[in-house]
């Protein structure tokens, strides 16, 4: 199936989400301090009537335990098909979850049949999701021997040699254990996974480029990974090679070679880190989840100890390259109200000149609230979690639930933050 997507306003209404069929979601390379917008796998898009702005019930927001069979025409008019649970139903469309956990957003201008089934819904096991991941690196024209390696909560399709998904799926499981210990022993209990995480690792930059233009990513294609919310998976590519080494055939190898280049980790563990929060209960996918708290949590857990054998331990610590960019933002460009135009929307950080200030801005007010307010911050988190798919806030509902959590005098916030962060080394 041809997918595509656009590049949209973050600040959409429901409407104009299920009228153009896809959101927008950003990221941060590591390496150049440079975001990339990440744009949606978009699988049904409406041209004409403009569906209307009710929001959806309660009870349209409760995931169907059985299968559905949707028939909808695509863009160019095509008849397709899709089965899954929908998680989303209104009288201008349906959110549509299938077994490989892709989201479908699937307007009712386009929406041909629905035949509702008895069956029980099921997500894929390791095996099924291995062989949709092979299957779409062949759609994307990736035309190489891929192996799958699967772990305890994750399954990897890789065209890279063994020992590289060896080291990553260890590096991954890793993280999981830690990210549930952390935030344990922080009161925020994290749900279990519903499913194995699915993960792509690419031989080369080539290829992954191939894999972001099939995402319709662009942006990504320069950059070092990606996690897609749509597809709900990690894009990435072996960090390790080079045109002047053969492939690493050793996980001791490539551990030696990881520890050579710091972002080949830090890579991994922030999109493992949204892959994650997506997928444990602390962000809801296609919910109205701030980008400063999104992109604030994956580049905490980023910075690695490359000291370590283990290639990433320890988690919070300080984020040198962020507090850099940061400092140098404070003294040049930062005005007043910078916490509040962060958190009001995020209009900062679909600006190209103004995201990079926004990213360094967004790690450094986590690593704030999380450091000296984490009993609020945590009542934050949850909140956020418990925010429904297509349903959107304007900017003062924003600000007032921060507000909620972390008191209302702003100036006096400001001040204790800037406090804070003067203090980091």
């Amino acid at each position: 199936m041809q997918h595509r997507s656009e590049t949209i306003n973050p600040g959409l209404t429901r409407r104009q989400l299920l009228d153009r069929g896809c959101l927008s979601l950003f990221a941060a390379s590591f390496a150049s301090i440079s975001p990339l917008a990440m744009q949606h796998v978009c699988d049904a898009k409406v041209n004409a009537a403009s569906p209307s702005d009710e929001e959806p019930s309660a009870d349209e927001q409760t995931p169907s335990p059985t299968v559905s069979l949707i028939k909808f025409r695509d863009e160019a008019g095509q008849e397709t098909s899709v089965e899954g649970r929908v998680l989303v139903r209104a009288s201008d469309g349906v959110l549509l979850e299938d077994s490989a956990r892709r989201l479908w957003t699937i307007p009712s201008t386009r929406l041909e049949a629905e035949t509702k089934t008895e069956q029980p819904f099921e997500f894929f096991d390791p095996a099924q999701l291995g062989s949709r991941l092979i299957e779409e690196c062949r759609s994307a024209g990736i035309d190489s021997d891929f192996h799958v390696h699967t772990t305890e909560n994750y399954v990897m399709a890789a065209s890279t040699p063994e020992a590289c998904s060896e080291w990553t799926g260890q590096l991954l499981e890793r993280m999981q254990i830690a990210f549930q210990s952390y935030w344990k022993n922080r009161r925020f209990e994290l749900t279990p996974l519903a499913a194995p995480l699915p993960v792509l690792i690419l031989s080369n930059q080539t290829q992954f480029a191939k894999m972001a233009e099939f995402d319709r990513t662009p942006a990504s294609a320069t950059g070092q990974g990606y996690y897609l919310v749509t597809a709900n998976r990690i894009v990435l590519f072996d960090l390790t090679a080079s045109e002047a080494d053969s492939p690493a055939t050793t996980i001791a190898e490539v551990q030696r070679r990881a520890q050579r280049i710091p972002a080949s980790v830090a890579t991994v563990v922030h999109e493992a880190t949204h892959q994650i929060a997506f997928n444990r209960g602390m962000h809801q996918r296609y919910a109205d989840n701030p980008v400063w708290l999104t992109e604030g949590m994956a580049m905490y857990f980023e910075a690695p100890d490359l000291k370590s054998r283990r290639g990433w331990s320890g988690i919070g610590k300080v984020n040198t390259a962020r507090l850099f960019r940061f400092r140098e933002f404070l003294r040049t460009r930062r005005q007043p109200d910078s916490i509040e135009t962060l958190i009001r929307d995020n209009s900062r950080f679909g600006d190209a000149d103004l995201a990079i200030d926004a990213y360094s801005e967004a790690w450094a007010l986590t690593y704030f609230l999380i450091r000296t307010r984490i009993r609020e911050y945590s009542q934050y988190l949850t909140a956020i979690s418990q925010k429904l798919p297509l349903r959107w806030d304007d900017p003062e509902d924003r600000l007032a639930a921060f507000e909620s959590a972390f008191g209302a005098d702003r100036t006096q916030l400001n001040r204790d933050f800037l406090n804070f962060t003067a203090r980091l080394k």
